[in-house]
Protein backbone atom coordinates (compact mmCIF):
# COMPACT_ATOMS: atom_id res chain seq x y z
CA UNK A 1 0.00 0.00 0.00
CA UNK A 2 1.37 3.28 -0.60
CA UNK A 3 1.13 5.51 2.23
CA UNK A 4 1.33 9.98 2.31
CA UNK A 5 4.57 11.32 3.23
CA UNK A 6 2.73 12.82 6.30
CA UNK A 7 -0.63 10.61 7.46
CA UNK A 8 -3.47 12.83 8.75
CA UNK A 9 -6.87 12.18 10.09
CA UNK A 10 -8.03 12.28 6.77
CA UNK A 11 -5.95 9.22 5.43
CA UNK A 12 -7.71 7.28 8.22
CA UNK A 13 -11.23 8.08 7.49
CA UNK A 14 -10.41 7.47 3.50
CA UNK A 15 -9.68 3.86 5.28
CA UNK A 16 -13.14 3.42 6.72
CA UNK A 17 -15.02 5.63 3.64
CA UNK A 18 -13.49 2.98 1.40
CA UNK A 19 -14.18 -0.32 3.31
CA UNK A 20 -10.30 -0.62 2.11
CA UNK A 21 -9.64 -4.31 2.74
CA UNK A 22 -7.32 -5.34 5.19
CA UNK A 23 -4.28 -7.94 3.37
CA UNK A 24 -1.12 -9.47 5.09
CA UNK A 25 0.47 -6.09 5.46
CA UNK A 26 -2.39 -3.67 6.52
CA UNK A 27 -4.19 -4.55 9.66
CA UNK A 28 -6.34 -3.04 11.43
CA UNK A 29 -7.08 -3.36 15.21
CA UNK A 30 -10.25 -1.93 17.49
CA UNK A 31 -8.93 0.42 19.89
CA UNK A 32 -10.01 -1.76 22.78
CA UNK A 33 -7.52 -4.15 21.49
CA UNK A 34 -4.67 -2.02 23.08
CA UNK A 35 -3.66 -0.66 26.43
CA UNK A 36 -0.49 -0.41 28.60
CA UNK A 37 -1.09 -4.15 30.26
CA UNK A 38 1.75 -6.69 29.87
CA UNK A 39 -0.69 -9.03 27.88
CA UNK A 40 -1.63 -6.24 25.70
CA UNK A 41 2.14 -5.24 25.01
CA UNK A 42 3.11 -8.78 24.50
CA UNK A 43 0.60 -9.46 21.80
CA UNK A 44 1.47 -6.54 20.39
CA UNK A 45 4.86 -7.28 20.40
CA UNK A 46 4.66 -11.02 18.86
CA UNK A 47 2.29 -9.28 15.96
CA UNK A 48 4.99 -6.78 14.84
CA UNK A 49 7.76 -9.85 15.13
CA UNK A 50 5.53 -11.71 12.82
CA UNK A 51 4.67 -8.83 10.41
CA UNK A 52 8.46 -7.79 10.57
CA UNK A 53 9.19 -11.25 9.39
CA UNK A 54 6.50 -12.16 6.73
CA UNK A 55 8.13 -8.61 4.80
CA UNK A 56 6.82 -5.89 6.69
CA UNK A 57 3.53 -3.32 6.83
CA UNK A 58 1.07 -1.54 8.63
CA UNK A 59 -0.52 -1.87 11.79
CA UNK A 60 -3.54 -0.02 13.20
CA UNK A 61 -4.83 0.07 16.20
CA UNK A 62 -7.86 2.42 15.91
CA UNK A 63 -10.19 0.97 13.33
CA UNK A 64 -12.67 -1.84 13.81
CA UNK A 65 -12.96 -3.98 10.81
CA UNK A 66 -16.21 -6.73 9.73
CA UNK A 67 -15.71 -9.41 6.63
CA UNK A 68 -12.26 -8.12 6.68
CA UNK A 69 -12.64 -4.85 5.84
CA UNK A 70 -12.04 -1.42 7.48
CA UNK A 71 -16.05 -0.51 9.00
CA UNK A 72 -15.27 2.66 11.31
CA UNK A 73 -13.02 4.08 13.74
CA UNK A 74 -13.07 2.42 16.73
CA UNK A 75 -10.23 4.71 18.92
CA UNK A 76 -7.79 3.59 21.47
CA UNK A 77 -8.59 4.84 24.59
CA UNK A 78 -6.46 2.92 27.21
CA UNK A 79 -2.97 3.96 26.12
CA UNK A 80 -1.59 7.02 27.65
CA UNK A 81 2.06 6.25 27.17
CA UNK A 82 4.69 7.85 24.56
CA UNK A 83 5.49 6.60 21.23
CA UNK A 84 9.19 6.52 22.59
CA UNK A 85 7.85 4.14 25.36
CA UNK A 86 5.60 1.71 23.18
CA UNK A 87 8.57 1.41 20.92
CA UNK A 88 11.27 0.52 23.72
CA UNK A 89 8.37 -2.12 24.97
CA UNK A 90 8.54 -3.49 21.86
CA UNK A 91 11.71 -4.03 20.88
CA UNK A 92 12.75 -5.47 24.21
CA UNK A 93 10.89 -8.49 23.36
CA UNK A 94 12.28 -8.98 19.91
CA UNK A 95 15.93 -10.56 19.37
CA UNK A 96 17.63 -8.37 16.76
CA UNK A 97 15.58 -5.34 16.84
CA UNK A 98 13.55 -4.82 14.16
CA UNK A 99 15.00 -1.57 11.98
CA UNK A 100 13.41 1.25 11.02
CA UNK A 101 10.60 0.72 13.34
CA UNK A 102 8.24 4.04 13.00
CA UNK A 103 5.22 4.56 15.93
CA UNK A 104 3.00 7.43 15.35
CA UNK A 105 0.19 7.88 17.50
CA UNK A 106 -2.23 10.58 16.43
CA UNK A 107 -5.69 11.98 17.83
CA UNK A 108 -8.93 10.31 16.84
CA UNK A 109 -11.09 12.95 18.45
CA UNK A 110 -11.13 16.16 20.25
CA UNK A 111 -10.80 14.62 23.09
CA UNK A 112 -7.62 13.94 24.64
CA UNK A 113 -8.32 10.45 25.35
CA UNK A 114 -9.20 9.02 21.97
CA UNK A 115 -6.22 7.62 19.67
CA UNK A 116 -5.22 6.17 16.66
CA UNK A 117 -1.83 4.28 16.88
CA UNK A 118 -0.15 3.42 13.92
CA UNK A 119 3.04 1.07 13.30
CA UNK A 120 5.18 0.82 10.56
CA UNK A 121 7.40 -1.89 9.85
CA UNK A 122 9.47 -1.86 6.27
CA UNK A 123 10.24 -4.45 4.16
CA UNK A 124 13.90 -4.76 4.66
CA UNK A 125 14.13 -4.78 8.33
CA UNK A 126 16.58 -7.15 9.59
CA UNK A 127 14.26 -10.16 9.75
CA UNK A 128 14.45 -12.82 10.82
CA UNK A 129 13.38 -11.77 14.66
CA UNK A 130 13.16 -14.27 17.42
CA UNK A 131 10.44 -13.35 19.96
CA UNK A 132 10.77 -13.50 24.16
CA UNK A 133 9.71 -17.11 23.58
CA UNK A 134 12.34 -18.16 21.75
CA UNK A 135 10.00 -18.48 18.90
CA UNK A 136 9.88 -17.05 15.17
CA UNK A 137 6.71 -15.78 13.92
CA UNK A 138 4.94 -14.89 10.37
CA UNK A 139 1.97 -13.09 9.96
CA UNK A 140 -1.10 -15.71 8.35
CA UNK A 141 -4.05 -14.74 7.72
CA UNK A 142 -5.05 -13.18 10.85
CA UNK A 143 -2.93 -14.70 13.10
CA UNK A 144 0.82 -14.91 14.32
CA UNK A 145 2.05 -18.17 13.13
CA UNK A 146 4.84 -20.21 14.28
CA UNK A 147 7.65 -20.57 11.88
CA UNK A 148 8.90 -24.20 11.05
CA UNK A 149 12.76 -24.80 11.20
CA UNK A 150 12.88 -24.71 6.92
CA UNK A 151 11.11 -21.39 6.93
CA UNK A 152 13.56 -19.90 9.53
CA UNK A 153 16.18 -21.08 7.45
CA UNK A 154 15.29 -20.04 4.66
CA UNK A 155 14.79 -16.15 6.23
CA UNK A 156 18.11 -16.49 7.76
CA UNK A 157 19.46 -17.15 3.94
CA UNK A 158 18.36 -13.94 2.51
CA UNK A 159 20.63 -12.16 5.09
CA UNK A 160 23.30 -13.52 2.87
CA UNK A 161 21.70 -11.75 -0.45
CA UNK A 162 22.81 -8.66 -3.14
CA UNK A 163 20.39 -5.99 -2.61
CA UNK A 164 21.62 -3.94 -5.81
CA UNK A 165 19.90 -0.31 -6.05
CA UNK A 166 20.15 2.92 -8.60
CA UNK A 167 21.29 5.55 -6.41
CA UNK A 168 20.39 8.13 -8.71
CA UNK A 169 21.71 10.55 -11.64
CA UNK A 170 24.05 12.91 -11.19
CA UNK A 171 25.64 15.72 -14.02
CA UNK A 172 22.48 16.61 -15.20
CA UNK A 173 22.91 19.98 -16.14
CA UNK A 174 23.03 21.28 -19.56
CA UNK A 175 25.31 22.96 -21.36
CA UNK A 176 24.23 24.90 -24.26
CA UNK A 177 25.23 26.01 -27.83
CA UNK A 178 24.00 29.41 -27.89
CA UNK A 179 22.54 31.08 -31.58
CA UNK A 180 21.20 34.49 -31.86
CA UNK A 181 20.30 34.73 -28.01
CA UNK A 182 19.07 31.26 -27.82
CA UNK A 183 19.92 28.39 -27.64
CA UNK A 184 20.84 25.99 -30.81
CA UNK A 185 21.55 22.61 -29.27
CA UNK A 186 21.70 21.28 -25.80
CA UNK A 187 23.73 18.76 -24.18
CA UNK A 188 23.36 16.42 -21.07
CA UNK A 189 25.93 14.08 -19.88
CA UNK A 190 24.37 12.18 -17.20
CA UNK A 191 26.19 9.61 -14.98
CA UNK A 192 24.41 6.60 -13.75
CA UNK A 193 25.43 5.91 -10.29
CA UNK A 194 24.29 2.48 -8.14
CA UNK A 195 25.11 0.77 -4.81
CA UNK A 196 25.49 -2.49 -3.41
CA UNK A 197 22.52 -2.08 -0.55
CA UNK A 198 23.14 -5.61 0.51
CA UNK A 199 25.49 -7.07 2.87
CA UNK A 200 27.64 -9.49 0.86
CA UNK A 201 29.93 -8.42 -2.62
CA UNK A 202 28.28 -8.67 -5.68
CA UNK A 203 30.35 -9.64 -8.79
CA UNK A 204 27.60 -10.21 -11.38
CA UNK A 205 25.99 -7.10 -12.38
CA UNK A 206 24.79 -5.04 -15.11
CA UNK A 207 23.24 -1.85 -16.22
CA UNK A 208 21.11 -0.86 -18.80
CA UNK A 209 19.54 2.16 -20.07
CA UNK A 210 17.36 3.39 -22.98
CA UNK A 211 16.18 6.44 -24.49
CA UNK A 212 14.56 7.82 -27.73
CA UNK A 213 17.20 7.31 -30.30
CA UNK A 214 16.28 10.65 -31.80
CA UNK A 215 17.89 12.28 -28.41
CA UNK A 216 21.27 9.91 -29.13
CA UNK A 217 24.28 11.67 -30.29
CA UNK A 218 26.50 9.31 -32.20
CA UNK A 219 29.74 10.83 -32.24
CA UNK A 220 30.06 10.44 -28.47
CA UNK A 221 32.63 7.35 -28.17
CA UNK A 222 32.01 5.98 -24.32
CA UNK A 223 28.33 5.43 -24.56
CA UNK A 224 28.77 4.20 -28.37
CA UNK A 225 31.05 1.06 -27.25
CA UNK A 226 28.21 0.55 -24.73
CA UNK A 227 25.27 0.31 -27.47
CA UNK A 228 23.48 -3.62 -27.49
CA UNK A 229 20.16 -2.87 -29.64
CA UNK A 230 17.21 -0.78 -31.22
CA UNK A 231 13.90 -1.12 -28.68
CA UNK A 232 11.46 0.44 -30.58
CA UNK A 233 11.39 4.00 -30.60
CA UNK A 234 14.72 4.02 -28.10
CA UNK A 235 18.21 2.97 -28.06
CA UNK A 236 19.78 0.85 -25.57
CA UNK A 237 23.22 0.66 -23.71
CA UNK A 238 24.48 -1.44 -21.27
CA UNK A 239 27.65 -1.77 -18.77
CA UNK A 240 28.70 -5.05 -17.10
CA UNK A 241 30.31 -4.98 -14.11
CA UNK A 242 34.13 -4.95 -14.39
CA UNK A 243 34.96 -5.56 -10.94
CA UNK A 244 33.30 -7.08 -7.25
CA UNK A 245 30.81 -4.30 -5.98
CA UNK A 246 31.29 -4.15 -2.24
CA UNK A 247 28.82 -3.61 0.91
CA UNK A 248 27.58 -0.19 0.16
CA UNK A 249 30.37 0.73 -2.41
CA UNK A 250 29.01 3.10 -5.19
CA UNK A 251 29.88 2.84 -8.50
CA UNK A 252 28.83 5.47 -11.98
CA UNK A 253 27.89 2.64 -14.68
CA UNK A 254 27.24 4.61 -17.47
CA UNK A 255 27.62 7.94 -18.86
CA UNK A 256 25.66 9.03 -21.77
CA UNK A 257 25.33 11.82 -24.08
CA UNK A 258 21.91 13.25 -25.04
CA UNK A 259 21.46 16.67 -27.79
CA UNK A 260 17.91 18.54 -27.72
CA UNK A 261 17.25 21.00 -30.34
CA UNK A 262 14.35 22.15 -31.56
CA UNK A 263 13.54 19.61 -33.89
CA UNK A 264 13.72 17.10 -31.15
CA UNK A 265 12.40 19.20 -28.12
CA UNK A 266 9.03 17.33 -28.25
CA UNK A 267 9.91 14.27 -28.21
CA UNK A 268 12.78 15.23 -25.16
CA UNK A 269 10.01 16.76 -23.00
CA UNK A 270 7.84 13.67 -23.42
CA UNK A 271 9.96 10.65 -23.15
CA UNK A 272 11.65 9.20 -20.42
CA UNK A 273 15.21 7.49 -19.73
CA UNK A 274 14.70 4.00 -18.36
CA UNK A 275 17.33 2.49 -15.77
CA UNK A 276 17.26 -1.61 -15.47
CA UNK A 277 19.81 -3.39 -12.76
CA UNK A 278 20.36 -6.77 -13.18
CA UNK A 279 22.02 -8.71 -10.30
CA UNK A 280 21.87 -12.27 -8.34
CA UNK A 281 18.95 -11.43 -6.78
CA UNK A 282 16.79 -10.13 -9.36
CA UNK A 283 15.99 -7.18 -11.86
CA UNK A 284 14.90 -3.76 -10.84
CA UNK A 285 13.81 -0.46 -13.34
CA UNK A 286 13.12 2.51 -13.03
CA UNK A 287 11.76 5.28 -15.26
CA UNK A 288 12.51 9.41 -15.05
CA UNK A 289 11.04 11.36 -17.00
CA UNK A 290 13.77 13.17 -19.33
CA UNK A 291 12.41 16.83 -18.94
CA UNK A 292 12.03 16.83 -15.17
CA UNK A 293 15.75 15.17 -14.61
CA UNK A 294 17.56 17.06 -17.04
CA UNK A 295 17.47 20.56 -16.82
CA UNK A 296 19.62 23.72 -16.96
CA UNK A 297 20.13 25.79 -14.44
CA UNK A 298 17.35 23.96 -12.64
CA UNK A 299 14.80 24.84 -15.33
CA UNK A 300 12.52 23.03 -17.65
CA UNK A 301 13.34 23.25 -21.20
CA UNK A 302 11.12 25.23 -23.16
CA UNK A 303 10.12 25.78 -26.69
CA UNK A 304 10.64 28.95 -26.98
CA UNK A 305 14.16 28.74 -25.38
CA UNK A 306 15.46 27.41 -28.88
CA UNK A 307 16.28 28.45 -32.09
CA UNK A 308 14.55 27.45 -34.37
CA UNK A 309 17.60 26.39 -37.33
CA UNK A 310 15.38 26.01 -40.36
CA UNK A 311 13.96 29.21 -40.08
CA UNK A 312 17.10 30.95 -38.86
CA UNK A 313 18.51 29.46 -42.24
CA UNK A 314 15.89 30.65 -44.82
CA UNK A 315 16.34 34.33 -42.97
CA UNK A 316 19.84 33.92 -43.97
Amino acid sequence: MNLPDKISQEFYSELVTTNTRMHSSLLFFKGSELDTSTVSMTRLSRTVCAVANSGGGDIIYGISSRRGRAEKIDPVTKFHKTSDWLFHEIQSQIDRPVKDLKIDISAAGNDDISKIIHIQIPANNEQPHMFSDSRYYKWQKTKAVILDEAEVRMLYGKLSSCELEFLGIYNTNGLPVLSAGKFSAMSFYPKILIRNAGNIVEKDYKTEISFPAGLYEESFQPLQALFIRHEGSHVVFGNKGNHPLFQQEIATMIEAKITVNAENLEVFMKEYLNVTLYFSNGIKKHSLKLSDTLTYNGKILRKEDFTNVRTLTMNI
